[in-house]
């Protein structure tokens, strides 16, 4: 019985797949397979993975003021650096001085816009 020739489902690929064990066989190599998941899953989630890398950079950004003892500077400056406002992680209320305080959290940087003058950025410590 002559066994149909089969295809690798990977784009990228296409080889046919001349000996096979299994009808089931859907790639022509581990690594194919591999590939294809990989490409497969980056596409699914760019979104999730674009927002964790502006997260990353805010984040950079924030824990170096931080650390350099710059508590409050200008958003247009921070933005000049390379800092996205739309990469932010939710909003929550924190209790500073005895004022509740709508602040974002980025592992363990706590900041927010300055009440007053929303165009600054403030750095708690």
């Amino acid at each position: 019985m002559k066994r149909p020739i089969k295809i690798c489902k990977n784009p990228d690929c296409q080889d046919e797949i001349l000996e096979y064990k299994s009808s089931k066989r859907e790639y022509c190599s581990d690594s194919c397979r591999n590939q294809h998941g990989h490409k497969r899953r980056t596409e699914e989630n760019a979104e999730i993975i674009a927002h964790n890398k502006g997260m990353t950079v805010n984040y950079k950004l924030i824990k170096f003021h931080k650390d350099c003892n710059i508590l409050f500077e200008e958003l247009s400056k921070f933005e000049k650096m390379g800092f996205n406002p739309n990469y932010l992680p939710e909003a929550k209320l924190y209790i500073v001085g005895n004022v509740k305080v709508k602040c974002y959290k980025i592992k363990d940087v706590i900041f927010g816009l300055n009440p007053q003058n929303t165009n600054q950025i403030i750095i708690y410590k």
